[in-house]
C-alpha cells in the first residue's frame, strides 16, 4: 500500500502536469491568433495593393488635352509599327504575335463625341485615326481562322467609324499634313468597303493631278492606282499605272506583297488586265451602282478536262491524275471549307483550285467574271486563270472554264471545264446601308 505522503506527492505531479499543459494550450492560442492575425494583415495589405493597382490601370474617362492626346498617339503609332513589322515575320513562321493596346488612349477615342473633336488639331486627329487604322490591322493579321478573322473585323469595325470622323478635318491646304490626311482617309474607307467614301477621295486626288495646275504626288497617285479597280475605274487604271510606273514604282514589288498576303489585290495582273481591255469587264468604267462587296462560299466544285498539253508524257499523266478527270467526263473535286470567292467592289478575289493554290484577281460583275493568278518559282512562271458566266436564272451554280500554263519544263497548258456551287454569305453593302 502507497502512504498518504507518496499519494498527496503524485497528486501534485498530476495537477502540476495538468496546469503546464493548460499553460502550453494557451500559449499555443495566443501564437495561433497572433498568426492568424498576422496573416490577415498581410492578406489585407495586398488586395489593397492589388486594388490600387487596378484603380491606376483602369483608363481615365477624362478627356484628354491636345498635347496629352498628341503624346500618347504618337507612342502607340510607333509601337504598332513596329509590332507590324514583326507580324510581317510571324506570318511566315506562322506563330501569333499578341497585339499591344494602349488601353487608355484607345478609352479616349472611343469615349469622345462629335462635338469633342473639335477641340483637337488635325496633327492629333490624324495620328489618333492612324492608331486605331493600324490597331484594326494588327488585329485581322493575328487572326489564324476565318471565325477569329470576323471577330476582329466585328469587334474592331466601330474604331474605323471613329477614325473616320477624326479625319473629317481641315489641315493647311497644300500642306504634307492635308495630303496625310487624305491618303489615310481613302485606305480607312477602303477597309471599311465603302465605295460611296471612297470616290470622293479619288476623284480629288485626279482633280488635282489633271487639274489647270497639275499637283502630282507619288504616294497619291499610287494610292488612287491600288484604288481604281475597287471602283472599276479601268481607264484610270491603265493612266495611274504607267504614272507610277514612271516615277518607279515597280509593279513586281506589288505583287510579291499580294503572295504574301492574300487578301491585298495583285496589282500587277490587274493593271495587265485593264490594258487588254477585256470586253464587258475592263473595257468600261463601272457605274457605282453595280460595285458590291461580298462573299461566295464555295460549297461544291464539278471539272472536266478540255484538254492536256505537255512535253513530258509521264508529267501529263500525273496532271490528269491531280485534277482526277478524264476527258469529256466531269467530276466532283473535294474543295477545302471556307473556300471562297470575295467580291471586293468592281473586282474579285479567291485562290486558285491547284495542288499548290495561288492568289488570284480579276475584273467581275454581275454576269462575268475573269481573275488571274501567277507565281514565280525556281523553274520559271506559272499562270492561272478563270472565266466565268454568271446564269441570271441560277446564280447559285457558276460555269466556266479553267486554264493553267506553265512556262518552265515540262511545259503544261491544261484547260478544264468547271461548275462552282455557291452560296452566298455575307453582303457588305446591306451593313453599309444599315
Amino acid at each position: 500500500m502507497s502512504s498518504p505522503g507518496s499519494l498527496w506527492n503524485i497528486r501534485n505531479l498530476v495537477t502540476g502536469a495538468v496546469a503546464a499543459v493548460g499553460t502550453l494550450a494557451t500559449f499555443k492560442l495566443v501564437l495561433d491568433y497572433r498568426s492568424y492575425k498576422n496573416a490577415s494583415q498581410r492578406r489585407k495589405v495586398r488586395m489593397e495593393e492589388k486594388k490600387r493597382r487596378r484603380v491606376e490601370a483602369e483608363p481615365s474617362a477624362r478627356l484628354p488635352t491636345d498635347q496629352e492626346l498628341l503624346g500618347a498617339s504618337f507612342s502607340a503609332v510607333k509601337e504598332l509599327e513596329k509590332q507590324q513589322q514583326k507580324q510581317h515575320q510571324d506570318r511566315r513562321s506562322g506563330v501569333p504575335l499578341p497585339v499591344k493596346e494602349d488601353r487608355q488612349l484607345t478609352c479616349w477615342l472611343r469615349s469622345m463625341g462629335k462635338s469633342d473633336l473639335d477641340d483637337y488639331k488635325p496633327k492629333t486627329r490624324l495620328l489618333s485615326a492612324r492608331y486605331l487604322q493600324l490597331f484594326y490591322q494588327s488585329k485581322c493579321a493575328q487572326a489564324r481562322s476565318p471565325e477569329s478573322y470576323k471577330a476582329a473585323v466585328d469587334g474592331h469595325r466601330a474604331d474605323l467609324e471613329i477614325a473616320w470622323k477624326l479625319l473629317q478635318c481641315s489641315p493647311e491646304e497644300g500642306s504634307d499634313e492635308e495630303v496625310a490626311v487624305r491618303l489615310l482617309a481613302l485606305k480607312v474607307a477602303k477597309l471599311l468597303k465603302d465605295h460611296q467614301r471612297m470616290l470622293p477621295l479619288f476623284d480629288s486626288i485626279l482633280a488635282r493631278m489633271k487639274g489647270p495646275d497639275p499637283v502630282v504626288v507619288i504616294q497619291e497617285a499610287l494610292a488612287a492606282f491600288t484604288t481604281a479597280p475597287y471602283l472599276g475605274r479601268w481607264e484610270s487604271t491603265r493612266e495611274l499605272g504607267q504614272l507610277c510606273i514612271a516615277n518607279g514604282v515597280k509593279l513586281d514589288d506589288l505583287h510579291e506583297m499580294s503572295q504574301e498576303n492574300p487578301e491585298i489585290p495583285d496589282l500587277q495582273t490587274l493593271f495587265g488586265i485593264a490594258q487588254r481591255k477585256v470586253p464587258g469587264l475592263s473595257d468600261k468604267d463601272v457605274p457605282p451602282q453595280k460595285i458590291r462587296w461580298t462573299e461566295y462560299l464555295i460549297k461544291g466544285l464539278r471539272i472536266k478536262t478540255r484538254s492536256v498539253e505537255c512535253d513530258d508524257e509521264k508529267k501529263k499523266q500525273e496532271v490528269q491524275e491531280n485534277f482526277e478527270a478524264e476527258i469529256d467526263s466531269f467530276r466532283e473535286i473535294n474543295v477545302p471549307s471556307e473556300t471562297k470567292i470575295v467580291r471586293s467592289g468592281a473586282i474579285s478575289q479567291m485562290l486558285s483550285f491547284s495542288m499548290d493554290p495561288i492568289p488570284m484577281v480579276g475584273p467581275a460583275s454581275d454576269s462575268k467574271m475573269l481573275v488571274r493568278g501567277f507565281v514565280n518559282t525556281a523553274g520559271g512562271r506559272r499562270h492561272e486563270e478563270i472565266q466565268i458566266d454568271i446564269d441570271e436564272d441560277n446564280k447559285e451554280i457558276w460555269s466556266g472554264r479553267y486554264s493553267c500554263r506553265q512556262e518552265f519544263h515540262p511545259r503544261v497548258n491544261l484547260e478544264v471545264d468547271i461548275e462552282i456551287r455557291l452560296e452566298e454569305r455575307r453582303q457588305q453593302q446591306q451593313q453599309q446601308q444599315q
